[in-house]
């Protein structure tokens, strides 16, 4: 039995060291770390406390007596760990818990060294069984406004604990052993749920560690979520400042593309790349679909009438410049946006044709990205239907018979079915967002 001690107790050793240095590696991540070093020490009291009992096994009373010690230190940095996520208090520590410890600590060592092997197991039962009913009253306030799973894990863990060592006490005074040498021989009773106990004690410490884990992945997404969606609030802002579209014009085509797109979802057709993701990101994309007309005159870009074929050349470079503006935006390889992925696709590719005949590239067929196909009919019925310098405005049933036309000669087949089955939700945001 002093192996399976040994064993054990050196294997949580080191389990509790690398959860406490895997979170102080990660410490500049955590915007609450310097208030919550209670948590590194608690773990690392509690790897002590293993290390201790690891070589208390060999009957030094000392080192016993220190490994009880530092698991109560580690037990009352938890419980201050769990009281300072509670949003209703101050995060400072009262001189009170420090004088109320060392009072504790001062009886407990004084018990725990002048008493015997089953006065000892009373005596830890009892102050772990205090310490833990800290905790659970720590947690339970903790419960009213921070619901994560985890919580109600520990809640669950720490309960057990609580009837482990209330078992323990009950099983030592109602049905007495052998006289116990010492606390490690205490009978297969005693020694279980003393293992148990301690497994309890490590999973808890587990289980906070994915807490932690936890909040630093949704401060990442959510940092990451910032960084994109102030990049492209930047990027449409750009584009509306040289381009003639209103943000009514946004909204629609916004609305337009995210329609076109579920519904082709829901006929299966592309299915596999129509992904919820992918479409809020096509969503997304489409304000940055004519972001390179930043480089275009304003002699050609805001004249007022039909362009040359010089000036219409010219016009006809915003889909290649808009791609290249996107890509210097999307440098970092290690941190693409997804998004601005798609907005390549689309600002280098919506003016393409089905048939190969559009432009930069004279792509075709499925040779076009998809998200560029679902834009340009998008975007050709928000100009059909809306007045340009260029042109009256069409009414919604010609620019239907035009998109309906160009079936598989402008426009994907697909896409301009899935438009035919819209045509009622395309009107209703047309007049909803009408420009004035």
């Amino acid at each position: 039995m002093d192996l399976l001690n040994q064993i054990f107790y050196f294997s949580a050793f080191i389990i509790l060291m690398g959860l406490m240095l895997g979170f102080v590696s990660q410490r500049d991540e955590y915007k609450e770390t310097e208030k919550i070093w209670y948590w590194p020490a608690g773990l690392f009291f509690l790897a002590l406390a293993s290390f201790s009992f690891f070589i208390a096994s060999w009957g030094s009373l000392f080192f016993l007596t220190l490994c009880h010690f530092l698991l109560m230190c580690g037990m009352l940095c938890i419980a201050l760990l769990f009281r300072s996520w509670r949003t209703n208090i101050s995060q400072e520590i009262s001189p009170y818990v420090w004088v109320g410890f060392s009072v504790l600590s001062i009886t407990f060592l004084f018990l725990f060294w002048s008493g015997d092997p089953v006065s000892r197991i009373y005596i830890t039962s009892t102050f772990i069984t205090g310490f833990s009913l800290w905790n659970l009253w720590e947690l339970r306030a903790v419960i009213k406004h921070n619901k994560a799973p985890q919580i109600k894990i520990l809640i669950g863990i720490i309960v057990i604990q609580i009837v482990l060592r209330a078992s323990r006490i009950f099983v030592l005074y109602y049905f007495p052993s052998e006289y116990i040498e010492r606390i490690f021989h205490e009978g297969e009773v005693g020694f279980s749920i003393r293992i148990i106990s301690s497994l309890m004690l490590i999973l808890a410490c587990m289980v906070i560690a994915h807490y932690y884990l936890d909040a630093l992945w949704k401060m990442h997404r959510s940092s990451s979520r910032a960084i994109e969606s102030g990049l492209l609030h930047s990027l449409n802002a750009l584009s509306m400042v040289r381009d003639n579209e209103t943000g009514d014009h946004i909204l629609r085509t916004q609305a337009y593309v995210k329609r076109l797109a579920e519904r082709l979802k829901s006929m299966g057709i592309y299915a596999d790349q129509l992904t919820p993701s992918n479409i809020e990101h096509m969503v997304h994309a489409a304000p940055l679909h004519d972001i390179g007309k930043v480089g275009i005159p304003d002699n050609i870009l805001r004249k007022n009438g039909a362009l040359s074929p010089e000036e219409w050349e010219v016009m006809k470079t915003h889909a290649a410049l808009g791609e290249r503006v996107l890509k210097a935006a999307n440098a970092d390889s290690d941190k693409s946006l997804k998004v601005l992925e798609m907005a390549i696709d689309i600002a280098g590719g919506h003016h393409e044709k089905w048939d190969g005949s559009g432009y930069p590239r004279g792509l075709s067929g499925e040779e076009i990205p998809l998200a560029a196909r679902i834009m340009s009919l998008a975007d050709m019925y928000d100009a059909l239907v809306n007045e340009r310098v260029y042109k009256e405005k069409w009414t919604h049933e010609a620019a239907c018979e035009e998109i309906a036309r160009h079936k598989g000669k402008i426009f994907d087949p697909a896409v301009v079915e899935a438009f035919i089955l819209e045509k009622s939700f395309f009107q209703q945001i047309a007049q909803q967002y009408a420009e004035e």
